[in-house]
């Protein structure tokens, strides 16, 4: 028997990018605190170019793909892949800081590109990793100490100990007795200086700057130390760091899995820092739009009714309150005819627009929906063969309605477009559409047809509670913080100047996914969100899709929608039970 793959598939072949007609695209520039005059907006290769005025404001013609570029004397330079659906862009200009990589440039030196300088971190052991990327430490002039992982004996006592034997010129106590160990500081000795007044070293472990001693490290889990006493290549650290500087990057940065486990380090356990109560905002604290109030304030059906008619007089021109009613509607009321209505209108009012699409999508994935669900991914992927991110969710939606040869082919078709050189390999959401692809073959192997043999990459023999994080905005900057059983949390940061490179990745192969897994049954019990914007000033839905027992027979998943819209405030998404299972307050 033939298996015909849908038409829509073949659109990539005509359409990798389109070719559309120019589009305007207007915005403001700020440096974080009020708006910037003369900045030079260019659209990269070509000789279209455009400045801000006096209030910042600026605007441009662009066709989908190509690329505007922010430059400013003084701030970094930011450059932007225009979407199909860049319409408006707000920016936000850091202020220039020189690159480490590029303290020295000499003809007989070949400076390396961070990709290339994380590929070589392995085998060359002059190189360091940092808050502000990989250091070259044989580019900088001044002198810098390198322990790495062999000169280190792992019966050491502690950091402290560990420094002592190995770094001249340091001055640290000679005994922890008494002491406050989250108060030790140690200092390089210069001169006959009073240690009165000098200052500490700081620490940076894994790119969390510390001006204490880590006394919480683990000796056997450090990787490489760079101690580095010189003034001369601390710039870009600032005064904090006059005293010295000693940077220890983890085997959990490398990524090196845990002795006697199938699994990474928990990150977190690693860092000195603890989530206190408060430091995340219940969502139910968080503020709504006013026509949901109005809504919340009703008391039977027939009232909000008659309120939702009133209100989409007003608010009718938003996306956001339909899709805000829609969701109130089939929270509080489960009313089929309201929500029917509702959707019908959103499918048909923003037909063309894929970001407004997926969120509706990741509505009904949250309510089981799953073949209303699967008709949204498809015309999405009609909208947008060129990205991956179509691939990957078209072929969870066939197998959530139980297409599972369907989303095989799709998943192989995936693979075919890659050995073409259609699409570009994403190190990030390959090793996500491996593992989905891989997880499919496994679970439903017998399902598959005989005559057909699917060709998955690696064997995947993860075991445990993972988390998918998916977003309808191409543009949202966000951070997730992960906290454990004990407390303790680190903080993923998806932001154009703190993880340039996974933005650029993201935006040239077309995906918004994220994965984390839990190895440790006892590892992360909440998630939170702190919201940074999305350049246009709307907001983002992120949907997080939990697997319980992934990789097992008895594997199950729920997904959740989250909508973020109040910047800069970190709330509570999720909690996650002993049992896998996910929970919302």
């Amino acid at each position: 028997m033939k298996h015909l793959l849908p038409t829509f598939l073949f659109l990539l072949f005509s359409h990798v990018y389109s070719q559309e007609t120019l589009r305007t695209i207007r915005g403001s520039v700020s440096d974080g605190q009020g708006p910037l005059e003369d900045v030079n907006i260019s659209i990269k290769n070509t000789d279209r170019l455009a400045k801000t005025d006096q209030f910042g404001k600026y605007e441009i013609s662009a066709r989908e793909g190509e690329t505007l570029v922010y430059s400013h004397v003084g701030k970094e330079t930011l450059e932007i892949l225009v979407e199909d659906v860049t319409t408006f862009l707000n920016v936000a200009l850091k202020d220039e800081i020189q690159e480490l990589e590029e303290v020295v440039v000499t003809k007989k030196k070949y400076r390396r590109t961070q990709n290339e300088l994380l590929e070589e971190y392995d085998t060359d052991k002059n190189l360091i990793k940092t808050f502000y990327g990989v250091m070259d430490t044989k580019m900088i002039p001044s002198r810098v100490q390198i322990i790495d992982e062999k000169n280190i004996n792992p019966s050491t006592i502690d950091i402290l100990t560990l420094l002592r034997a190995q770094v001249p010129n340091i001055l640290t106590p000679t005994s922890t007795v008494g002491l406050n160990l989250n108060d030790i500081q140690v200092f390089f000795r210069r001169g006959i200086t009073s240690i009165k007044i000098r200052t500490p070293v700081l620490f940076e472990v894994d790119g969390v700057l510390l001006q204490q001693v880590p006394m919480f490290l683990d000796i056997q889990n450090i990787e490489r130390i760079a101690v580095i006493q010189g003034l001369g290549a601390l710039n870009k650290y600032g005064s904090q760091a006059a005293g010295g500087l000693i940077i220890i990057n983890t085997k959990t940065a490398n990524f090196n899995r845990e002795p006697g486990k199938s699994g990474p380090y928990d990150q977190a356990m690693l860092r000195d820092n603890f989530f206190e109560k408060g430091d995340a905002l219940d969502p139910r604290d968080m503020a709504m739009p006013i026509y949901l109030k109005t809504l919340r304030s009703t008391t039977n059906l027939g009232e909000a009714k008659e309120s939702y008619t009133q209100l989409e007089k007003v608010n009718g021109r938003s996306p956001y309150f339909y899709l805000d009613t829609r969701s109130y509607f089939q929270k509080e009321w489960q009313d089929k005819t309201m929500v029917e209505m509702i959707t019908k209108t959103i499918e048909a009012r923003y037909s063309d627009n894929p970001i407004i699409l997926k969120a509706l999508a990741y509505q009904m994935d949250e309510e089981g929906n799953y073949e209303a669900s699967m008709e949204l991914y498809k015309k999405v992927f009609v909208l947008r063969p060129h990205y991956q991110q179509s691939y990957h969710d078209l072929a969870n939606a066939y197998r959530n309605n139980g297409k599972i040869e369907r989303a095989a082919l799709l998943y192989a078709r995936h693979q075919f477009l890659l050995r073409e050189g259609f699409f570009s390999k994403s190190d990030t959401f390959s090793n996500i559409l491996n593992r989905d692809f891989n997880n499919l073959v496994g679970q439903e192997g017998e399902v598959l047809s005989q005559e057909k043999v699917f060709y998955v990459s690696d064997e995947d023999d993860f075991n445990g509670t993972r988390l998918v994080f998916e977003w309808n905005d191409g543009e949202a900057e966000f951070e997730l913080q992960f906290v454990n059983g004990n407390k303790q949390y680190y903080t993923f940061k998806h932001t154009a100047f703190d993880n340039e490179e996974l933005i650029k990745d993201e935006k040239q192969n077309g995906f918004s996914c994220q994965e984390h897994l839990i190895y440790d049954p006892e590892g992360i019990r909440q998630v939170n969100a702190n919201y940074l914007g999305n350049k246009s000033l709307t907001p983002t839905y992120v949907k997080a899709t939990v697997y319980q027992n992934y990789g097992k027979p008895s594997q199950q998943q729920e997904s959740r929608v989250f909508k973020l819209m109040a910047k800069n405030r970190n709330q509570e998404l999720f909690r996650i039970q002993a049992n896998g299972i996910l929970s919302i307050r």
